[in-house]
C-alpha cells in the first residue's frame, strides 16, 4: 500500500512529550549519573563503591524509564501512521523490552546488594558480580532484546518518516539502534551517548511541533 493511500491520522505533537521527555531525560541521566567504578572489571574496591552508590540504583532506573518511554514511544508513531514498519516497530520494542529488563533489574538491584555487602566486609561477595552478569539465559535475553530493540529503532525512523514527511526521527532511531554498542566505549563515550539521545529526543519533537503547525 502507497504512503498515500494509508490512512493516517493527525499528528498531535502533545502525545509525544512524555515519551520523547522520558526517554531524552532518562537516557541523559542514566549514562552521566551512573557509577563508572566498574569498567576495568574484576572485583575491586572502586567497583564495589559504584555498585554500592545509591547513584548505581538511581542511575539504572532512569535506564529503565527510557527504554519504557522508547517503546511509548513506538505505540504513538504506530497510532499516527499504522504499517508494516510502525507494526514491527511496536512488536519488536514490546518484546525486547520484555527481555531487556530483567537483566536491569539484575543490575540495578542484585549488584547494589553486593557492592552494600562488600563494603560492610562480607568476604569474597564480589566475586558474585561475574555470576549475576554472565548468567546464561539473562544475558541470551538480553542481548536478544537489544536486538530487537535495535530492529524497532530502524522501523521508527521509516514509520515516522511516511507518517509524518519527515526525517526528523533518524537521528534518534539511529542512536537507538546502537544502544548495544555503547555499553563498550569508555565513560566519557557513553555519556557523549546519552547527550546526543535527549538531543535527538529534542529534534524530533521540536520537529513533530513544526510539521503540527504547517499542517494547521
Amino acid at each position: 500500500m502507497s504512503a498515500t493511500a494509508r490512512t493516517l491520522h493527525p499528528i498531535d505533537p502533545r502525545r509525544l512529550v512524555a515519551p520523547l521527555t522520558g526517554l531524552g531525560a532518562g537516557m541523559c541521566g542514566y549514562l552521566l549519573l551512573r557509577p563508572y567504578g566498574d569498567v576495568g572489571g574484576g572485583a575491586t574496591l572502586e567497583a564495589a563503591a559504584a555498585f554500592a552508590s545509591p547513584l548505581w540504583v538511581a542511575s539504572h532506573c532512569l535506564g529503565v524509564v527510557a527504554l519504557a518511554s522508547f517503546v511509548r514511544l513506538l505505540l504513538r508513531v504506530h497510532e499516527v501512521g499504522p504499517d508494516l514498519a510502525t507494526r514491527t516497530a511496536r512488536a519488536s520494542g514490546l518484546l525486547g523490552l520484555v527481555l531487556v529488563l530483567p537483566y536491569y533489574g539484575a543490575e540495578a538491584f542484585g549488584l547494589h546488594a553486593v557492592g552494600r555487602a562488600a563494603q560492610s566486609g562480607t568476604a569474597g561477595v564480589m566475586t558474585l558480580e561475574e555470576a549475576i552478569r554472565s548468567q546464561p539465559v539473562a544475558i541470551t535475553a538480553f542481548g536478544a532484546g537489544l536486538l530487537l530493540l535495535a530492529l524497532a529503532a530502524g522501523c521508527l525512523g521509516r514509520g515516522w518518516q511516511r507518517a509524518a514527511g519527515s526525517r526528523a526521527a533518524w537521528p534518534l532511531a539511529a542512536l537507538m539502534a546502537v544502544f548495544l554498542p555503547q555499553f563498550y566505549l569508555p565513560p566519557v563515550g557513553r555519556m557523549a551517548y546519552g547527550v546526543a539521545v535527549a538531543l535527538a529526543a529534542v529534534w524530533m519533537l521540536v520537529s513533530a511541533w513544526r510539521t503540527d503547525s504547517s499542517r494547521g
